[in-house]
């Protein structure tokens, strides 16, 4: 019986000890937190979040405290990495800055109420509208809102805050978690981002004999048999017309037979085509069109007001999709993404604005042309060759002569010379899962023309000085005069 006690004693006493100790380790661990010092201070899903989404993300904010001005700060940082048309800022504000478009955001009691996530039912219409009209028979400029109403449900658009942000949805909600998402590389740098913080996707790059063609039914299923041998399960196929960054478009036979390989492997497409309206020197054919809007359940098309409308900042994309559980997961995922009423409103009444919409179209044409051929023409001065753009605000750049070696560590060099001596950023090509190193995505409507012919002059300088000098030779008096 003691011996009993004694075994008793012993374990509450050794309990006691325990849980002094695991409350001396949690006080211990709150005080860091208070500090911020230890590294449970968030999850470790929350570490994961910690990488940039771009690599070149902090570099530009960076270059937006000391922003190039020509007449204020002419030495200052110009980016060039950031696709943002800000050469038709000035004629969307105006536009929006019409009290008519205020008092439609704000007079109607239902945008200060809760409603169908996926969107209002007005603003869903004008969508409707403006995707039949303009991605399906563009050259209808008649057609009544009902007969555009016809072709493209208001029931299958939906709001998102963003592309971006639809495009995770659609993985959250189309594929699971370590599955595979086929992209034609090279391809926009935040798709790996977009794709894994929520979804947990995998993206993975299809390489092709002629990228700017597009990929081939063969490009495409040599990419998922390697993702496969890889224990990938290949669910996704995303496709960005016009590309990005190459800044060409690919051609309608190419889409149809994309989608018709994805249907062959029971996947789903999602056509991504955020440019489709910054064409300035072709001619674009929406998917919309191509499939003869035979979307069924499993294409799925993107559309956003940040590149067309030089509005990333709204953070208001589209989807259209025929797929109504898809909608319905959609729905519930856009409780903490969508776009505020009063945007939406703002929104229905430009997309629905005819005479507006045509008339900027052509004149955002015209200038986006304008900037374009401003740059290539300084790139042909300087040699330097880069593919022949027919839509986008950007323009593929090879420098790839001009690195110190023909490697990762080469490009990220030349990158930190162009930052170091001339102040310039431009998109790096292995960001964007090009197979070459030393090739650059020039973003020439981030500024105005003015500042641009200031960036090709300080780029000409970069580059006669490495031809020059070479980079054994490169000394910081031999960079001295570059701005």
């Amino acid at each position: 019986m003691s011996e009993r006690i004694g075994i008793a004693s012993f374990c509450i006493v050794a309990l006691v000890c325990i849980g002094q100790e695991k409350w001396k380790r949690r006080k211990k661990r709150r005080r860091s937190h208070s500090v911020g010092t230890d590294h449970e201070s968030i999850s470790a899903r929350g570490e994961s979040l910690l990488t940039p989404t771009l690599p070149y993300i902090i570099d530009y904010l960076k270059c937006l405290q000391d922003h190039c001005d020509p007449y204020t700060n002419p030495e200052g940082h110009i980016p060039l990495c950031m696709s943002e048309n800000k050469l038709i800022i000035e004629l969307v504000g105006l536009r929006l800055m019409q009290i008519e478009t205020a008092s439609r955001a704000f007079s109607d009691s239902t945008v200060y109420c809760y409603n169908n996530t996926l969107g209002l039912p007005g603003p869903r219409e004008a969508v409707a509208y403006f995707l039949a009209k303009h991605f399906m028979f563009p050259e209808q400029r008649d057609m009544s809102f009902g007969e555009a109403l016809g072709f493209i449900q208001p029931g299958h658009v939906a709001f998102g805050s963003g592309a971006a942000s639809l495009l995770s949805h659609l993985a959250l909600s189309l594929a699971d978690e370590g599955d595979a998402v086929l992209i034609p590389a090279p391809y926009y740098a935040a798709f790996d981002a977009d794709l894994r913080i929520n979804a947990g996707c995998v993206a993975v790059a299809v390489h092709s004999t002629n990228p700017a063609m597009g990929p081939t039914p063969d490009d495409l299923e040599h990419a998922a048999t390697l993702a496969e041998a890889k224990g990938l399960r290949v669910r996704l196929l995303l496709i960005t017309n016009p590309n990005n960054p190459l800044g060409t478009i690919y051609p309608p036979e190419l889409i149809k037979s994309a989608v018709d390989w994805a249907r062959s492997r029971k996947m789903h497409t999602i056509i991504d085509e955020i440019y489709a309206l910054s064409v300035h020197n072709g001619r674009f054919e929406s998917a919309l069109r191509t499939l003869n809007n035979d979307l069924r359940d499993d294409v799925h098309h993107l559309w956003a007001l940040s590149k067309d409308f030089g509005a990333s900042g709204f953070r208001i994309g589209t989807l259209y999709s025929k797929n109504q559980r898809l909608l319905s997961s959609v729905a519930n995922l856009n409780i903490f993404s969508g776009v505020s009423h009063p945007m939406q409103m703002v929104v229905s009444e430009i997309l629905t604005d005819d005479h507006f919409i045509y008339s900027f179209l052509e004149n955002s044409r015209q200038r986006i042309r304008y900037s374009y051929e401003l740059c290539t023409a300084r790139l042909d001065e300087m040699v330097i060759p880069y593919i022949p753009a027919k839509a986008g605000i950007f323009v593929y750049a090879d420098f790839s002569s001009l690195l110190p070696e023909q490697t990762a560590e080469g490009e990220a060099r030349f990158s930190q010379l162009l930052l170091d001596a001339a102040r310039i950023i431009m998109t790096p090509g292995l960001a964007q899962h090009d197979r070459k190193p030393g090739m650059f995505r020039i973003c020439y409507c981030f500024v105005n023309p003015e500042v641009l012919e200031m960036a090709m002059q300080r780029l000409d300088k970069i580059v006669g000085k490495i031809r020059r000098w070479h980079w054994d030779n490169l000394k910081a008096e031999s960079l001295s005069d570059i701005i």
